[in-house]
């Protein structure tokens, strides 16, 4: 019984080996054989006074290209699909915040979108279209920044609510002397800057040293640049406040 029981069980295990060897497959090659995209050029000519980020689709779309005022590139385009709908590109609008600034402050760009500037154009295989980025009528920007000289001879942090604050453009937390700190403001603001509207931020403070000096209040509106000066015993808004848009 034993040597029956034995048989059995070694020609189990043969015939289990058997079926294995036959399920299996020569995956090595499988990912190998990826279908080249089929594209056109695309030439994009930036005639607005912004730096531009083209968007494929949507405002939240891959980006395609990038484009300085001025600039002209060609790109290879994906062509659209076959529905006969075309390609929408979406322009994104960057207002360099920090324009004039050290090296230090790092560089901070505002994301300005004009909802009229979506333009749609058929991508075909191998042919060359040239697409023309227009100045924008609406530009809409959801953001709002503070700006802060330190005059003071001593390094100072602006702190909200007690929390210091990383400066925007380069992740430092003190402003040294004779320095420039920016902070985005609608990060703070509590559900974001309300579009159209205003937020009064209130809970400033500066810290040098061993003095804490209160900022004073004020109401800030996105697409606007508020700016401060900190002279070691007072804050004061140096200036009007800046709007990012370009008149």
């Amino acid at each position: 019984m034993k040597i029956i029981f034995k048989k059995f069980l070694f020609v189990f295990i043969l015939v289990c080996l058997f079926i294995s060897c036959g399920n299996e497959t020569d995956n090595t090659n499988e990912g190998n054989e990826v279908e080249k995209l089929k594209t056109g050029k695309v030439t994009f000519f930036n005639e607005s006074s912004y730096t531009v980020k083209v968007h494929r689709d949507s405002f939240s779309g891959t980006v395609i290209t990038q484009l300085s005022a001025g600039q002209t590139k060609t790109e290879n385009v994906v062509i659209s699909d076959s529905h006969g709908l075309g390609t929408t590109f979406s322009i994104e609008y960057l207002y360099k915040v920090t324009d004039g600034f050290d090296a230090e402050s790092g560089e901070i760009f505002a994301s300005g979108l004009d909802f009229n500037v979506q333009i749609n154009r058929a991508i075909e295989e191998n042919k060359s279209i040239t697409i023309q980025i227009p100045q924008p009528g609406a530009l809409e920007f959801r953001t709002a920044f503070m700006k802060i000289l330190n005059s003071h001879n001593l390094p100072m942090e602006l702190r909200y609510y007690g929390q210091s604050l990383k400066q925007a453009g380069n992740g430092l937390y003190p402003i040294a002397s004779g320095k420039t700190g920016v902070y985005t403001l609608s990060e703070l603001a509590m559900g974001g800057i309300p579009a159209g509207g205003e937020f009064e931020f209130t809970g400033f403070n500066i810290g040098s040293g061993m003095s804490t000096i209160t900022v004073p209040a004020f109401n800030a509106q996105n697409g606007v640049i508020y700016n401060f000066t900190f002279n070691g015993s007072s804050v004061v808004q140096s200036s009007l406040p800046q709007s990012i848009v370009f008149k």
